[in-house]
Order: C-alpha cells, then structure tokens, then sequence
C-alpha cells in the first residue's frame, strides 16, 4: 500500500512540473515573438516542423482605430498638415472592429517641390525578417509619392519608395522590403528585425492646385518570418538588461 501511495505522489509530481514547464516556454515564446497581434500564418498544425525554414506569418502594425495618437508633420515653409481619425473603411475591411482610418489633410502654401512625414506616436518593432509590409491607402490621381520611414537592426534611418498615388479610392500598397535593409546579425537574435517610423510623402508640384490634398491609411500589416523567434531555447537568455 506504502509503494502505490508513493508512486502516486511521484506521477503527481511529474505532472505538476510538466505543466508549468509547458507553461513558462509558452511565456518565453511570447516574449520573443513579440506584441503584434499574429492575424495569419503559412504554418498549420499539419506543417513538417523537420523540414520548414521559415515560418512566415502576417502582424497587425496598426489598425488605426485609435488613428488620433498619428501626427502629421510639413515644413512651415511649404504648408501645413493634418492627421486625424476619420470614420470610415475599405470596403473589404469594413467590420464593427474596423470603423475607423488615418486621414491626412495638406495645405500647401506654394507650388514646390514639398513633401510632409505622417508618424505613429512611437515607433513599432516588428520582430524576425519583414517581408513585405502593406497598407490600404486613397489615391486621388495624383502624381505624389507614398514612402515607407523605417530603421534597419543597428537604428539606421532608411526610405523605401512604395509607388505614386496615381489611382482613385482605396487601394491596398504592398512594399517589399529589399535585402540591402539589414534586419539581422548571425551573432545577435534579440535586435532581429526593422523598426517601422511612419509614412512620407513627397509632392509633385504640377499637382499642387491651390486646394488641399487629402489621403487615408487602413490597416497596415508586415509579412514577417518568425522562424528563429518561435525555434530559440526557451531557457536562452535574454540580452535586454
């Protein structure tokens, strides 16, 4: 009887050590992947784990559905512009979840070779290697030139030119973010990733009529492989003190 009671409390024990080991790699691995919501994912429950090199997976950067914290920035010699949370969305987004968008108002004060930063109210990390980063924005036909501000892993300040604003209504953007963008260090897997700064726009001064220009930003999301994030030791040390 002594023997069964004791082998009983040993598997209890081996249960109890089981789960809260599961529990703190579970913690781990949140830590390292990050905060940004994961809305889609290449790797399903049936994906070879033995054979996959990358585990590509899209990240909500923002919804803008608090679109009020953005700010707009001009040089005072060139005008003056305007950020604020409008209400509306891209018909395919449309949802009680996303009612809202990032509206951008310019007033030029001459016809020049001008150009305005639209910034959140801090920059987002986004963890692992970007792939690709993409955002419904309005067009207005006009020859203006929307580019992404980000920082590369060592804090370097980088432009990527994503396309001019030749269309009318939403259109979802998609940027590719080059290899020439440094996003990792074979010796660092803490610093893995860019930093996303904000929007920049730069504008042709054959479409600056004398009225203002408008654009709108929707959900901004970044493909982003979080292979090394999700496959590091989960009892590796962090190098964030």
């Amino acid at each position: 009887m002594k023997n069964i009671i004791k082998f009983f409390v040993v598997g209890l024990f081996i249960f109890i050590f089981s789960v809260n080991y599961a529990q703190q790699v579970e913690r781990s691995d949140r830590s390292r992947i990050g905060e940004l919501e994961i809305i889609n994912t290449n790797a399903g429950e049936s994906a070879d784990k033995k054979v996959a090199t990358e585990l590509v997976q899209t990240v909500l950067v923002d919804d803008f559905e608090t679109a009020g914290e953005w700010a707009a920035f001009m040089p005072r010699d060139f005008g003056f512009a305007t950020a604020m949370r409008r209400e509306g969305a891209p018909r395919d987004l449309a949802s009680d979840r996303n009612k809202y968008v990032l509206g951008v108002k310019i007033e030029f004060m001459k016809r020049d070779w001008a150009w305005a930063t639209v910034v959140p109210a801090r920059p987002v990390k986004i963890k692992g290697i970007t792939k690709t980063v993409s955002v419904w924005v309005v067009g207005r036909n006009y020859k203006h030139i929307l580019s992404l501000m980000l920082k590369d892993y060592l804090d370097r300040m980088r432009f990527i030119r994503a396309e001019k604003l030749i269309w009318i209504g939403w259109k979802q953007v998609n940027i590719n973010i080059p290899d020439t963008i440094d996003q990792e260090n074979y010796k660092i897997s803490e610093d893995r990733g860019i930093t996303f700064v904000g929007f920049r726009l730069d504008f042709d001064p054959d479409d600056i009529l004398g009225r203002p220009f408008y654009t709108y930003f929707d959900y901004l999301t970044a493909d982003v492989d979080l292979f090394t994030e999700t496959k590091q030791n989960p009892d590796d040390m962090l190098d964030h003190w």
